[in-house]
Order: C-alpha cells, then sequence, then structure tokens
C-alpha cells in the first residue's frame, strides 16, 4: 500500500522519539470509529432521497459498471460494518495495524463521509429546485445533475468507488488476521477435546485392571467428569 514518504517520515521519526503515545494511538481509532457511525448515519437515507429526487437506482457505476447506485449504497453500508467490528477490539486493531495505516483509513473513511455528504447538499439544492437532475438522462454522466451554470455534472457520489477501491486491501489483511486468530482458537479447542478423549479411553482400559470397589468407582466419577466436560 503506498505511503506519502514525508508523512511516513514524520511519523517514523516522532516513533522513535516517543512522542506518538497511547493516547495517541487510542485517538486514531476513536476517530475511525466517529467517522463510520457519521457514514452510517448519512448512507442510510441517501438511497431514498436519491430515488426521490429522481436518481435511477440501477444505473451502472464504475469503471467496469461493478456497481449500481444501489449496490454502491449496500457496499458502503457493509464496508462501515466490516471496519466498526474490526475496530469495536481496540487493543488488536492497534496491535495488527501501523500508526500511518490508522491514519490513512480514517483519511479515506474521512473523505467517504465528505462524499455522502456533499451528495446530501447537492440533492437538498435539487430539492429546492435551484439545480436540476438529469430526468431524461441526455447526459451521458452517471448520476447526472445540469448546475446553475447550465452545465452537466455528476454527483460526487461517484468519487466514493474510489475510496472504497484503496479501503479494500486494508480489510482483506484485517478479515486474515482474524481468521488467523479463529483458526488457531479452534485449533486450541480441538486440542483440548482431544486431550479429554484420549483421557476418557484412558481410564475405560483400567476398568478390568483388577481394581478394588473403591477405586472403580473413582474411576466412573472421573469419567463422568470428563464426559460431562466434553
Amino acid at each position: 500500500m503506498p505511503v506519502r514518504p514525508n508523512t511516513f517520515l514524520y511519523w517514523q521519526d516522532a516513533y522513535l522519539l516517543g512522542s506518538i503515545t497511547p493516547a495517541a494511538m487510542s485517538l486514531s481509532t476513536s476517530k475511525i470509529n466517529s467517522v463510520l457511525v457519521d457514514i452510517k448515519t448519512l448512507n442510510n437515507s441517501l438511497l431514498l432521497r436519491l430515488q426521490h429526487a429522481g436518481f435511477n437506482a440501477a444505473q451502472s457505476l464504475g469503471p467496469e459498471n461493478e456497481y449500481t447506485v444501489k449496490s454502491l449504497l449496500n457496499h458502503i453500508d457493509g464496508l462501515a460494518i466490516q471496519f466498526l467490528t474490526i475496530t469495536a477490539n481496540r487493543d488488536q486493531f492497534i496491535q495488527r495495524t501501523s500508526h500511518q495505516e490508522r491514519l490513512d483509513i480514517h483519511c479515506h473513511f474521512r473523505n467517504l463521509f465528505i462524499c455522502l455528504k456533499q451528495t446530501h447538499n447537492t440533492l437538498d439544492l435539487i430539492g429546492d429546485n435551484k439545480l436540476k437532475a438529469d430526468l431524461s438522462q441526455t447526459l451521458t454522466k452517471p448520476l447526472a445533475y445540469i448546475n446553475e451554470q447550465n452545465i452537466g455534472e455528476s454527483l460526487i457520489l461517484i468519487k466514493a468507488i474510489d475510496y472504497i477501491e484503496a479501503l479494500k486491501p486494508y480489510g482483506r489483511m484485517l478479515d486474515l488476521v482474524i481468521a488467523q486468530q479463529r483458526i488457531h482458537a479452534l485449533s486450541a479447542v480441538l486440542e483440548t477435546l482431544l486431550f479429554k478423549e484420549q483421557a476418557t479411553s484412558s481410564f475405560d482400559m483400567l476398568e478390568d485392571s483388577g481394581l478394588t470397589e473403591e477405586q472403580t468407582n473413582a474411576l466412573e466419577l472421573s469419567r463422568y467428569l470428563i464426559k460431562q466436560a466434553m
């Protein structure tokens, strides 16, 4: 993932000098969470507002027409939920990402928030008849409207695709980390169960070893307790 050299060197020097404190790390995570909540709030009502203004929710977007208006908004919502889930464990998130990566993640989400906010602002102007949506779709641009200079433009929402693409590598990386942790946890559980099963088998082998009645009763109790724990 590309890193701006000057910014990277600044934060690298700051880290070596000890100026990036745990509080600063926590702040970066808090900022990400805050903008994610704002994104979800703006995104929830956007589809209905676009449809009310006359835009087609099935219109194709993206360099390969990989989105429709509706699927783009659904993807934004899913992305916000994904990162809210990932950042819910703050300590783990900080351990698995660098400070620069968290700054970049926040920057991309902040730009995504601006796209949504400015789209809402433009829809307000269309609702006030200060701007006009291209309902006849005479313009070749997606999500087109006529601005105050009578020039066709696209809603800034289409730029959200660029920020989504920039965030995908971070999402894949963190999902992989979480998947690996779940595999390790599952392996530990399976190991424990296998040990308990082997222990139970060992008790079974002792049944005919000429134990006294008291020893046999103790063996039965042990076997019962182990099976209850499995």
